[in-house]
């Protein structure tokens, strides 16, 4: 079942828990083999991080294979498993990231999904595939109208974004909303001057944890933060123009990170 897409491809599991697999369908400009080489060497990076003391709390699927096209004992076992009229391209097997269970996604339709929408929303098999990206950054310009009619027909689970006013008015503590600030710097410097990678055009989400680490228990329920889609990392010098790529790529990706002055 198809979980999700992007620039890159499409995204597919069988299960809520166990592999996902993101195939090479999207844009031609990206590369799927630049996002399995840079989540590997950020993997990396992340496991050797504990030999110098240092517990990261970020969270980074497992990755575990490259299949091509010409990988053809592979295909000839999983390719009926897309849907008619696909063929086989590059794809990245990987862990995949739990959705939230249904609780979360009740609470976050009671509170923000359009009212003649909710039902439709919460019955959808693709709106199960719940995860939320945290925008630190970013406050909504709309007031909040739970009960209002919907004009544009459309309210999505997929990558819901929760701004900041959102966090706050979900009951969020401020301690939590500063520990999600606090582990997106934590990886930001771990990528930047151990993984030497720019972290271009990441993304950020909330879902399940997977182990103990870098857990948080609110409204949500119980939550980790996790990074994933590395196909437009670089890596980075470490000079000053490595650092001039570093800032390019923190302030050209989504609202993830704290604008103080916003």
């Amino acid at each position: 079942r198809r979980i999700g897409a992007g620039a890159c491809g499409t995204v597919w599991a069988p299960s809520e828990r166990g592999p996902a697999y993101k195939r090479e369908d999207g844009n031609l400009a990206r590369s799927l083999r630049n996002d399995y080489e840079k989540h590997q060497r950020i993997l990396h990076s992340l496991d050797n991080l504990p030999l110098s003391g240092i517990q990261p709390r970020i969270h980074v699927p497992r990755c575990y294979t490259f299949i091509q096209p010409t990988d053809e004992t592979w295909w000839a076992e999983h390719l009926l498993r897309f849907p008619e009229g696909y063929s086989p391209c590059n794809v990245i097997r990987s862990q995949r990231i739990a959705p939230f269970p249904k609780a979360t996604r009740e609470r976050l339709v009671a509170e923000y999904c359009p009212s003649d929408l909710a039902a439709e929303i919460l019955a959808s098999e693709m709106n199960e595939d719940c995860l939320v990206r945290p925008y630190l950054g970013r406050r909504r310009t709309q007031v909040h109208q739970p009960a209002r009619t919907s004009r544009f027909k459309a309210f999505s689970l997929r990558n819901y974004p929760l701004h900041i006013d959102q966090m706050e008015e979900l009951g969020i503590q401020t301690q939590d909303i500063r520990g999600y600030a606090e582990v997106m710097a934590e990886t930001l410097a771990i990528m930047h001057w151990i993984a030497q990678v720019d972290v271009n055009d990441v993304e950020f989400v909330l879902a399940p944890p997977d182990g103990e680490k870098g857990k948080w228990e609110t409204v949500l329920g119980q939550h980790a933060m996790w990074m994933l889609d590395f196909d437009l990392c670089r890596y980075m010098s470490m000079d000053k123009e490595g650092v001039e790529q570093a800032v390019a790529a923190f302030w050209k990706n989504d609202p993830f990170y704290p604008r103080p002055e916003k």
